[in-house]
């Protein structure tokens, strides 16, 4: 069990602190609560594209990549479709570097025609090489056209077409930035040798004097119940066939969305799985 403290500030930041003495390191994450879910399906892909527009510049911080640096620290990020999350992890004693550096682009992200461009052409790159250019690329886009018919689950986290991300212009993405990037929308989760009351004290000091951003959450269309198969067959010039299968399952907070998890390892993940054993290696019938 990981012991941990809450705190929300008057912002509506809530702060979750961890400490843990067996290191000298720390991560600081910092979670939006805004995936590919919350997108206009007109205007797929900004949330992903804001992963990559948070690496530019901010009022205070021109280079995002060097005071990290200075402090010895790292970073990364990812996006789903249903959160964008930041990490960092760095010597202890420079901790509040990333508190800094992340209350900067919550508040201050600067968002012009020139970093706006320049991250529209690295997305749309990378929209052709993973799902363009090599085989199986699109693979996962057909399977979540199939799997959801209104659920906004229906299109990949880099967007329906890169065409949405090209026609991206500045009022569309500094309002994604004002609605979602606020403190009301996110979670930071700190990890480290210091008490938990001096963490919330730091948080209060970077982040407590942002506007809270008035967020009001999202309405999802709701998935209607599927009620018979859907099958899809695609040629395309691929060294091998392909089946996919999916499934649909409960919610994460449900019961039985653990039971379905442990079920699929149990079934497919790895070489001892149930799948592979009688498929692959007693059968033969895939490779």
């Amino acid at each position: 069990m990981i012991n941990y403290d809450k705190h929300i500030l008057k912002n509506g930041l809530t702060v979750i602190s961890h400490k843990d003495t067996a290191t000298t390191m720390a991560a600081v994450n910092i979670l939006y609560k805004v995936g590919a879910k919350n997108e206009n399906p007109d205007k797929t892909g900004f949330a992903h594209l804001f992963e990559h527009l948070m690496f530019g510049d901010s009022k205070n911080v021109p280079n995002f990549e060097i005071p990290l640096q200075r402090a010895c620290g790292e970073n990364n990020a990812f996006t789903n479709n249903d959160y964008t999350d930041y990490y960092m992890a760095l010597p202890q004693e420079n901790i509040e570097t990333a508190f800094w550096m992340e209350s900067d682009r919550m508040h201050y992200l600067n968002i012009n025609e020139k970093t706006l461009d320049v991250q529209r052409k690295v997305v749309v790159e990378e929209y052709n090489q993973r799902y363009i250019n090599q085989p199986y690329g699109d693979l996962w886009i057909l399977v979540r056209e199939m799997s959801y018919k209104v659920h906004p689950y229906r299109w990949v986290t880099i967007g329906i077409t890169p065409d949405h991300i090209r026609e991206a212009n500045l009022d569309d993405v500094r309002s994604f930035y004002k609605k979602y990037y606020n403190p009301e929308n996110a979670i930071l989760s700190v990890a480290s040798g210091l008490d938990n009351y001096k963490i919330f004290t730091i948080a209060e000091k970077w982040f407590g004097d942002i506007p809270s951003g008035n967020y009001t959450t999202d309405i999802l269309p709701q998935e209607p119940e599927q009620t018979e198969e859907r099958k899809l067959i695609v040629h395309r010039d691929v060294p091998a066939s392909v089946i996919v299968i999916t499934f649909h399952v409960g919610a994460r907070t449900d019961r039985e969305f653990y039971i379905c998890d442990v079920m699929s390892d149990v079934l497919s993940n790895g070489s001892s799985s149930r799948l592979y054993q009688n498929m692959v290696k007693k059968k033969g019938l895939v490779s």
